[in-house]
């Protein structure tokens, strides 16, 4: 939802017509790579996960020819479309922006496991075409790789709000819960979420509702909860990894329910 608050970043979704397709495919597609790139051992030549990567690739291409052909596309703002600064601002997201924001929900993440993950997301992202020599791979290059790409970025305009109004909608839309009063609920709790998340401004800005009192506290709640279960599974090395397959397993249950509830009106 924060990188909504980056106009220009966007503006590839509106022109390939994203907004009016919705934002539950685009959801599953997003959470579908992410789960599948991060598995262990998932990045071998030829796998499922590399072949996603690829086919990613390719629809990153077909896209940018499309929109050079087909539309007004402002290069002189702009850029060209989804170039390679904004792909690094973007995968800087799965790795820096991630992390932070795992901080601030009471994740507690190694030296080492910072590391590996700038390592996993540095290939993934030669893997999409970025130029490795550009890639981050420490906190600190990622910092100011971030830092300088938003200096050339508007905060987020007409176009930021119906993409962050059409991903709140993904909640009431999506066919994971059977009643609506379970949609309604889980909409409350991504919006609290949120503001527990991003800055006011950007919740502002891109005119995401203030949650209830009663919802609010739902992130906290979070929080405490993850800083129980590190209590209780960061005392050793095994119960280390059987906290890794615990999170594992309830990843890929919850990509597993996306797709099965995935209206096939969805799928492009």
């Amino acid at each position: 939802m924060g990188g909504y608050d980056f106009a220009y970043l966007n503006k590839p979704l509106i022109f390939t017509g994203a907004l009016k397709k919705g934002a539950v495919k685009r959801l599953k597609d997003t959470l579908e790579f992410w789960i599948r790139v991060t598995r262990e051992n998932a990045l071998t030549i030829n796998s499922e996960a590399y072949q996603l990567i690829v086919r990613t690739r390719l629809m990153h291409s077909y896209a940018r020819l499309k929109i050079k052909e087909k539309t007004t596309w402002d290069f002189q703002n702009w850029g060209e479309p989804i170039n390679s600064w904004d792909m690094i601002a973007t995968y800087t997201g799965f790795s820096l922006v991630f992390m932070q924001g795992l901080k601030k929900l009471g994740i507690e993440i190694s030296s080492e496991e910072e590391k590996g993950v700038f390592h996993l997301w540095k290939y993934i992202g030669y893997l999409l075409g970025i130029p490795p020599q550009f890639l981050p791979e420490n906190r600190q290059y990622a910092v100011e790789q971030l830092y300088w790409w938003t200096t050339i970025q508007e905060q987020g305009d007409e176009d930021s709000a119906h993409l962050a109004k059409a991903l709140l909608q993904e909640n009431l839309d999506n066919t994971i819960y059977k009643y609506a009063f379970q949609r309604k609920m889980l909409l409350r709790l991504h919006q609290s979420m949120n503001w527990h998340l991003l800055d006011e401004e950007i919740n502002q800005r891109l005119q995401i509702p203030k949650p209830h009192k009663a919802f609010s506290i739902f992130p906290k709640i979070v929080r405490k909860g993850n800083l129980v279960s590190q209590k209780i599974y960061l005392r050793n090395f095994q119960q280390y990894q059987k906290l890794v397959e615990m999170g594992s397993l309830q990843q890929l249950k919850v990509l597993d329910d996306y797709i099965k509830h995935t209206p096939k009106d969805f799928n492009y």
